[in-house]
This record gives C-alpha cells, structure tokens and sequence, in this order.
C-alpha cells in the first residue's frame, strides 16, 4: 500500500513537473546577463573587498527593478558569514548579508507557473554557502556542496562550472504591487552572480518607478491611542525629487505628505469602525496615481508605546545581553532562546533556524538555568549550533516566532510544541502546548552553553514535591577578564508546574539517574528532566524563581512576584510586564506618522532600560564580592549590576536622568551598597562582583551627573568619600575582583600616564573623572577638595602634543614617541579601544580649552574629515576595528564627536552629523539596528538624546548642566518629567517643519524667550515648559554661535 502510494506521488510529481516545462515562460525581470561573466555587476569581476566601502549587503538596500542598474547597484558577490571582507571576526561576530530584488506588478499574476532562477557563476568550493531565499515571507533552502578549486571571485574562471538553482513559484506567491525577495546565506561563504531573472506566463506587467514607489499597503491590526484612528500602513519609498503622497480612502483625502528622502511606513490615518466594512484606497504622488486596491477594516485593539517594541531588533551579531525575549526593565530573569554555540557573542543570532535552550541569565560574564520543551528520545546533550539530531535541541519555524515585549513564542518544529514565555523581574512563566502523548518532557540543564564559559563547581537539584524541583548550580568562571578576576556565584532555583510530575530523572558527567542530586561536587554536566501527561490536557505550564541569595529567597521572589498576584495565568503574567513598560516608555511620546519611526524610538529605548540587571531579591537581600549576604536598609533602593560604565555619561546616564531619574538615584545607591559592604565603588560591576572591566572610574560620572541633575536622594557626602577614596587610593583585590585605578600612582606621579609605565590614554580618562569630582566638591562646598580635583582635572594638557595636535604618546621622561602615526602607534592598547586621532578628542570637561591647544581651525578640519570618511562605512568598523578609523559610532570613543562642532561655533555641524549618524548607523533590521557592540544599552540611550536633539558632552557633571541642542528627529515630542525631584509636570520639544531632509536649526524659543544659543540650562528645562525650533534645509550659520 505504502509503495502504491509513493509510486502515484512520483507519477503526479514528474506530470507537474512536465506541464511546468510544457509552458511557454517569459522574462518578468533579469539582473544581469547569462554570459559567463560578472563584469556587467557592481564591483565585478574582482572588486569583492570593496563590498563594504560600496554600502552592500545591508538589510535596507534594495535593488529596484525598473530603476536600478546592475552595474551600480547589483553587485557580483555576496560575502557569506565565514568571510572577514564581509565583516565577520572573532569580535564583530557572525555578519550576515542581504541582496533584496524589489519589484512591482501592475495586475494581479495570472494563473500559471513561475520560476526564480539564480545563475550562479561559481561559489567557495571548501565551505560552499548555504543560501536562503525569501520570496515575500516564504523560505527556501539551497545548501551547495563542496567541489573542486573556485576563484570565480578574483575573475579567474579557470575550471569554473556554472551552478543554476531553479525555484518554481505557485502564482499565489507573488501579488499585485510591491514583492519582495531576499537572498542571504545563512552559512559558509561567497557565492558569484551570473544572473538572477524571474520567469513566468505571458500578461505580467510591471510597475515601472517614478519618483515614489509603493511596497506594500495594509491595515494595521491596531488603532492608535486616543486618536480613533485604525492606520493603513503604506510603506513608500522615495526615490526622486519632492514629491506629495497623498492617500484617498472611499474617495476622500485622508492623508497628504510631502517626501524628501529615503523610505516610509506611513499610519495613514483610517477612522475606526465599529463593525467589519470594506473600503477602497488610491494612493497618488503628484496626482499620478499609483496604487488602488481594497481594504478590510474592523474593530481593532489600542495601540501603546509598549506594542511598538521588536524585541528581535538588533540581534543579529548581537553580543550575549542582547535577543529576543520577555525582560523586564532591569531584570534579573532574562528568559530567552539560545541557539549558538558557546563563546563570544554566543546566545541568540536569527541565522540559526533552531532553538537549544530558554535561558534565564543574560548578564556579561554570569549565565545560568536552560529549558526545552521535548518528546520522543531522552537525550541529555543540547546539541550544537548547526546540528540537528545529536542533542535535544529543535529546528524552529521562523514564520511562528514572534517577539513582541511581554512575551516570546515559537513553533519547536522537532517536537511539534508550541512554547511560550513571559516573566517579572526575578521569575518567568512558560506555557508549553505538547501534542497529545504520555512522554512530554521538559529539559533542565544547568551546563548551558554561554558567551563566558562557566564551570559547575557543585550542585544540588532535586524533586521537592508532586509539583516542585529546585536546585543550586554553584558557577566558576576563571579569568573572566584581565587574567586576575574570577566569577564565581550561585543560582538558586524553585521551579513548580500545574500539574503532577509523572516522571523526574537527573544526569551528571553523561550519566542518567533517577536519583536527586546532593552537593556533587565539581562536574562536567548537570541537569533532570520532568514528564507529564498530555493525552486529555497538551498545556504544561512552569514557574521558576530565582536568586543567587538562597533557594528560600527563590521561593519568596516566585511568591511574591507570580504566584500570589497571578497565579498560573501567563495572561496575566504578560499584561503585568506590558503594563509595567508602559509607565516607563509613556513618558516619551514622540509624535510621528511613521511607524518605522515609532518601532525604531520605542525599541531603542526598551533597550537602554532592559539591557543591565538586577541582583537584589524581593526583600533587599544581596550577595557581595566576599560572597556574603547583605541586606539593602533603603527600600527604594536595589543591587544592580552590569559590565561597565565606561563612557555610559554619553548616552545611559544621560538618558536615565532625564526620563527614568529613579532609576539613576538605585545605579548610585546601589554603587554606595558596595562600597558600605566592600569599601569600594566599582566600575564594572557583574554579579555585583568587582570586575575591572575597561578603565577610569566612570562610575564617578555617574554619581555625580545624578546630583548635579537634581537627583539627590542618597548620601552625598558618603559618595563624595567613596569618589574621593577612588581618585586617590592605589587599586586593589577585593574578593574575587579588583578595584580602583590600575595606572592611579604613575598617573599622580607624572600627572599623566607615561606609556612606558602604563596605557597613555589613562591619562584623559582619569582627567575627566578628576574633574568630575572637583564638581562634586563644588557643589558640596568643599573648597580645598575642589581646587586640587579641578587643578588634576586639568593634566589631559599633558597628553596633548602642540606641534602635531593630537595626544601623542610620551614616556615618564617627558620625551614624544617619535615616527608617530595617530591611527597605528598605540592603538587598541595605549589608546583604550582607540586610537590617537579618536583619544585627543576626549576631553569633554573642556572642549573650547582643547580647541585652542589643538588649534580651532585645525580642530574642525580634521574632525569633518573623520565624518566624510566614516560616512561611507555607516560609521561602523568592518571587523569591530575600531582604532583604523577615526569615527565609528560602534564603540564609545567616539560617541560625543558629532556634538563638538557646537562647541567651537559650527552648530549646523553638530546638526548635521549626529543626523547622518541617525540615518547610517541606526536601522530598524535584525542585523542593521546597531552595527557594532551595542553595550547594555549604551547605543540605545544615545539613539534616544540624538533623536530628542540634545546632548550633554560633559555628561551632565557640571555644577550647571547644559542641554546642547541637535537636531531633533520628530515634529513633537513630549517628555513626562513626572514632578519627581522637584521638577516640573512636562517639557515639550517642537520642531517645525521638521523632516529627513529638514535638520538644521533656523531658530529657536525657550519658554517663549528667543534663544541664540546652542545650549540653555537644565534646569530650564528640568522645571518644565518647550523648545520651539524652527528646521529647514539649509545651515543657518547665525545661530547658535558663542
């Protein structure tokens, strides 16, 4: 019977195929021509180094057919993730790239067969690529093998042989308007073009572009707030001249816009219904008519800050804190899918179509706790990244993942389990749905593979009820960085299910038991597994609490936070966190029609306010570096922990201190925790561990910026104490860490840092946080205490050599490295994650003093250079290189230079680069919205003050904080400042006729006084009121100069 049926399914599959060949089939498109060569490409036959350079392989370039060239705009290769051209390092991570055809039909396709053909000239023969094509949403495979010796990429075709991968398309796949397809590889390396065509039945007409071209037209499944509008989401792009969209819905204007650059998603405005109705649309530019169609509209759910959020956003090449998933702000549970393997930037990255394990720690250097819906076979390995059967881990179904704040859901397609999750801040929630079956098990492994690899030093796990586990997996990391610091921690689990445990089990070191286990002692691997029932009921739910305190601070963080308040209700669970994220990302509204825009704002600052942690339990307990308990006296305040705060004064303080200044007044308490326990503030501070990480005491910045911002509801004259005992006492080990300054005594002793004695750049790092403390003293009235932090704060002079104008290195005898060049001489050593050309810049406490040693004109001339060039990289350094070029927004060196024109009267320049960092840098794509490390938070809280319009380059440090001014990126926004620390109800920030092309300043109006100037205190606005700013095209080169 079974051969019957395949006999029939082969005889129906080779009739289809032959009717399929029978058809006549017509060229809709080609890209290039079926010639054996590559030379009609962009950059072909041999230019593949150049692929960067000419802005390819992003996920928002696009070839347009109709309008692009292949010459210009189709280039001949495309770097895979194993190629360093392309990207990839050890540090940048895995880098992904895209080639997207665009196209547009006039008519809906008729009926017939369609063909994608990819000619491909030729392809790396030891590690072929494995190619993914996307064809409006749908997925196809295409893993090419190993073959004899190719150099097709250099032109040389010798032994060359073509390879032609044909994709039949159903007519249903393609529509009338804007299609989409994707090409990427997912693994290996390069492939070359020889051409890329679309074949199919007679009648197919395409859309030839003018100056607007629609992708695609949708209503969207939400209506916004307070406003009784259902959007329809028209997603246009510009592509010449100025032209206005405007938008008809049943034959009334409801929407009109002039464009000036780049591409929309536009919430044209449809007014709410109460009952399911159908509408028609016309959408014209310039009254040409472009598209026409139906819309379906109904009553739909109110839209909030919250539902904008893309938690996948940002995580391709994405570091260990960063992927998709339920955190809460600032959360200690940071459930997430893992599917690499271990080591750097290992977690989540969205080329990996599988899942190995929902983990519950995100936090640098710290990991800990996997889950895994499974059935079938009981393995105990989770299986590496690109294996499929050797481990428990599961291909997914990428069309099932969603990702929205509050929850994570996927189709685990091995398994055929739907999982769920959501979470609080020390607890998650997974509901898992099983297919009908007895053996329906959950994975618990507690050897999960990390970003920092740990070693399991002793663990306790067992079954402690019909319904419950729990468990302490002690954790050891050695040399978790700079060669003398150690992690060493334990987490403490309780874990209960709704229903009764039908089978529990543990293994360790590969050995499977039906025994607890009781302090083992060092092992390999550990971990059990749980089995239930799933016959009359598939839904398995499972709550787990966390604490690296004990397994009763566990169980009272899951009983306060879940179990008493929700119960087993995931709904309720998820509501709590959306609502929770709504108070925070509600005191922004930026008023926009662009839902890019909104999803770009609002995920950004989700990011800068989820990506760090806390460590502290629900009822203040903690544990410190000597690994003993602590109890938090203030109830306010928490244990939070992160990597560092190194240069976070440009960007999450900022940030923090004007929207979330409750947040900033628990980063100080909890650094004043420390240093009660320990004796020390700590700069890097991991588990709440002192971690050495990067350099300078930028905690210090942090401290101070808070006070000087109106955040005073700490100990100041204890944490001037502690500042004062960094800034002035040798460092040391404290437990398993180190703290305070490494280069401290030779810096005090040649008032800068000699690089033959230590890394030079020391020198203007620990300047700064000298000065910061002379504020701080200022402020306190501490005369003496002030004049001699204020005289240090001033030694960055010492760095900076007059002739050349650049802080050049210089030995302890005085004397200037000689054959020196600011990009290669000392770079990503004496110059910290830098070079000489970005390090002279770091003088924040005092730009027009460096102006002047520098020479000003001198000054500006070199630092417009460094933006044209870096323009053209997306302000990103291929391979994570920073210290070779000399803007890279990637890295924190760098992060205030587009706001130093303003300090020596080029405000339009200000304006016009931290905009074009905006543009180029910033993206709304897995792999495009940060192109280089993100930092917990440190990219997006910069996004967040750039696209605001203000900046404070000092880090807001001095006893009178400024607000530089920018430019702004939307027509309104509206801060909530929330009458907290005596500040005002709002402060709303105008900017007319603002638009992508409209980003200089013509003038501006403070609480309806003219203002001339490119700052204006805080304290303006920290009380309440507006900044009105006038925008157009062109600099006006008056204002904002001093």
């Amino acid at each position: 019977m079974h051969l019957a049926q395949s006999l029939r399914g082969l005889i129906t599959a080779a009739l289809t195929t032959l009717s399929f060949l029978a058809q006549a089939q017509h060229p809709i498109w080609e890209i290039g021509k079926n010639d054996n060569t590559s030379k009609d490409m962009a950059l072909g036959p041999t230019s593949y180094k150049d692929f960067l350079p000419h802005d390819f392989g992003w996920e928002d370039r696009f070839y347009l057919v109709g309008r692009s060239t292949p010459e210009k705009d189709w280039p001949y290769v495309l770097a895979g993730p194993k190629d360093a051209w392309g990207g990839t390092s050890p540090t940048a991570g895995i880098r992904t790239h895209h080639a997207n055809v665009v196209f547009g039909l006039e008519n809906t396709p008729p009926n017939g067969n369609y063909k994608l053909v990819i000619d491909l000239l030729g392809y790396q023969h030891i590690t072929p690529p494995w190619l993914k094509i996307t064809v409006n949403g749908e997925a196809f495979l295409e893993k090419l093998t190993q073959k004899p010796k190719d150099n097709t990429i250099t032109g040389d075709l010798t032994g060359a042989t073509e390879h032609l991968i044909e994709i039949p398309l159903p007519s249903r796949l393609l529509k009338k308007g804007g299609n989409e397809i994707a090409f990427t590889i997912l693994e290996g390396s390069w492939l070359v073009f020889d051409q890329v065509k679309l074949t199919g039945p007679a009648g197919v007409k395409l859309i030839h572009p003018g100056s607007v071209f629609i992708r695609k037209v949708a209503p969207a499944p939400y209506e916004l707030e307070a406003t009784g509008v259902q959007p329809l989401l028209v997603h246009a792009e510009h592509l010449g001249g100025k032209p206005v969209l405007q938008v008809k819905l049943d034959g009334k204007k409801v929407f009109s816009q002039r464009l000036d650059t780049a591409g929309y998603l536009f919430e044209v405005p449809m007014p709410a219904v109460k009952t399911a109705q159908q509408s028609r649309y016309e959408i014209y530019a310039d009254d040409v008519l472009l598209q026409t169609g139906k819309v379906d509209r109904a009553p739909q759910k109110k839209q909030t800050p919250a539902d904008y959020v893309d938690t996948r956003m940002g995580t391709a090449h994405s570091r260990w804190m960063i992927a998709p998933g339920p955190w809460m702000p600032f959360g200690m549970v940071k459930l997430s899918p893992d599917n690499q393997d271990p080591g750097w930037q290992a977690g989540y990255d969205p080329i990996y179509e599988s899942i190995g394990t929902f983990s519950h720690i995100h936090e640098w250097t710290m990991a800990g706790l996997g889950t895994l819906p499974v059935n079938g076979p009981l393995k105990i390995k989770e299986g590496g990244q690109r294996s499929q059967g050797d481990g428990y881990r599961s291909q997914i179904d990428k069309s099932t993942e969603k990702a929205p704040l509050g929850s994570y859901e996927v189709m685990l397609k091995d398994y055929n389990i739907k999982a769920e999750l959501t979470a609080t801040t020390r607890c998650s929630f997974q509901r898992y749905t099983y297919p009908k079956a007895a053996g329906s098990r959950i994975m618990i492994d507690l050897q999960i593979p990390a970003e920092y690899r740990y070693d399991l030093k002793d663990v306790t796990l067992r079954k402690s009820g019909d319904r419950r586990i729990e468990g302490v997996s002690r954790q050891f990391t050695a040399n978790a960085w700079s060669g003398d610091v150690n992690q060493d921690y334990k987490v403490h689990f309780v874990m209960e299910f709704d229903r009764p445990i039908r089978k529990f089990g543990t293994w360790m070191n590969g050995q499977i038991s039906d025994q607890d286990i009781v302090s083992s002692g060092p092992l390999k691997d550990a971990g059990a597994f749980v089995e239930f029932d799933t016959r009359d009921n598939p839904v398995v739910q499972v709550r787990t609490g966390i604490s690296l305190v004990s397994l009763e601070n566990a169980a009272l963080n899951l009983e306060q936070e879940i179990t008493r308040p929700y119960g087993w209700s995931f709904d309720q669970v998820r509501q709590a966190q959306m609502d929770t994220w709504n108070r925070l990302l509600d005191r922004v509204k930026i008023e926009t029609n662009d839902r890019q825009e909104k999803v770009r704002f609002y995920t950004n600052m989700y990011r800068a306010l989820a990506s760090r942690n806390t460590w502290s339990d629900v009822d203040g307990k903690w544990v410190d570096a000597f690994q003993q308990v602590q109890q938090l006296k203030d109830t306010t305040a928490l244990a939070l922990g992160c990597d560092a705060f190194w240069n976070t004064f440009w960007n999450l303080n900022q940030f923090w201190n004007l929207v979330t200044p409750e947040w900033s007044s628990r980063w100080v308490k909890s650094q004043l925790a420390m240093y009660d326990a320990n004796g020390w503030l700590a700069k890097g501070p991991a588990g709440m561990n002192y971690v050495p990480v990067m350099v300078a005491e930028h905690e210090i910045p942090l401290i101070v910026g808070a006070y000087q911002m109106g955040i005073r509801d700490f100990d100041a004259q204890k944490a001037f104490e502690a500042m004062k005992k960094m800034q002035t006492t040798p460092p040391a080990k404290v437990g398993l860490g180190y703290a305070g300054n490494r280069d401290l005594v030779t810096y005090l002793e040649h008032r800068f840092v000699p690089f033959d004695k230590g890394r030079f750049s020391n020198t203007l790092e620990y300047a700064y946080d000298d000065w910061a403390v002379s504020q701080m003293a200022k402020a306190l009235g501490k005369h003496e205490e002030e004049k001699l932090f204020a005289e240090r704060g001033s030694y960055w002079r010492n760095a900076i050599d007059t002739a050349t104008g650049y802080a050049r290195l210089r030995k302890s005898d005085g004397s200037w490295m000689e054959n020196f060049d600011p990009f290669k001489s000392g770079a990503n050593k004496h110059y910290v994650e830098g070079n000489a050309w970005q390090l002279t810049y770091f003088v924040p406490q005092d730009v027009p003093a460096l102006a002047r040693e520098i020479g000003e004109d001198r000054f500006i001339e070199r630092l417009s250079w460094g933006f044209t060039e870096s323009e053209k990289l997306r302000y990103n350094a291929p391979g994570d290189q920073y210290w070779d070029y000399p803007v890279i927004q990637g890295n924190q060196q760098s992060m205030h230079f587009a706001f130093l024109f303003n300090w020596v009267k080029r405000p339009w320049l200000t304006q016009q680069w931290s905009r074009s960092i905006i543009d180029r840098y910033y993206g709304t794509g897995l792999a495009n919205a940060y192109l280089g490390d993100e930092d917990q938070g440190q990219m997006s809280a910069w996004f967040i003050m750039a696209a605001l319009g203000l900046f404070q380059t000092d880090g807001g440090c001095s006893t009178e904080p400024v607000y530089e001014i920018a430019s702004p990126l939307y027509p309104m926004v509206t801060i909530d400042l929330g009458g907290q620390y005596g500040r005002g109800k709002q402060f709303v920030i105008e900017a007319k006729n603002v638009s992508k092309h409209n980003k200089y300043v013509q003038s501006a109006i403070l609480n309806g006084k003219p203002l001339q100037s490119f700052r204006f205190p805080a304290a303006e606005l920290l009380k309440g009121g507006r900044l009105t700013l006038e925008m157009g095209d062109v600099p006006n080169m008056e204002w904002g100069i001093e």
